[in-house]
């Protein structure tokens, strides 16, 4: 159990950390216009202004919680991190399908099995490291 435990937790910050980092450090887009009315030809338009910092935060945060899934348990210390960042991974695992319910892009049944899919990875390792699997 320990070494699925491990597994779980490698996989969660293999795919939290990018995430992160790409929301974290992500810049506005601009395009060019090749073809067109000759004022525009040739100019740059900017097609979004980046993310929020809201979002940006979120990123960061996603990062720490990436780290905090593998690290304490390499080193030693503060272990008590990793079941704290498996649990902070709920927020994300719940809203997300949520939100796509409320907007009406995903079903009812869709948005139960993604949620059900998403908080099930880190519930085992926040209840594996808390209880009878400690680091």
């Amino acid at each position: 159990m320990n070494a699925l435990l491990w597994v779980l937790q490698g996989i969660m910050a293999f795919l939290t950390i990018p995430w992160g980092l790409m929301t974290l450090l992500h810049r506005e887009q601009q395009a060019y216009v090749r073809y067109g009315p000759p004022e525009v030809a040739g100019m740059a338009v900017r097609l979004g202004d980046g993310p929020s910092p809201a979002a940006r935060v979120g990123g960061f945060l996603a990062v720490a919680c990436g780290a905090a899934l593998v690290v304490p348990g390499l080193i030693g210390a503060a272990t008590v991190l990793t079941p704290t960042a498996a649990l902070s991974l709920l927020v994300p695992a719940v809203v997300a399908p949520a939100r796509k319910l409320i907007r009406g892009e995903i079903g009812f049944f869709a948005s139960f099995f993604g949620m059900l899919y998403l908080v099930t990875p880190p519930l085992l390792v926040a209840w594996g490291r808390l209880g009878p699997y400690p680091l």
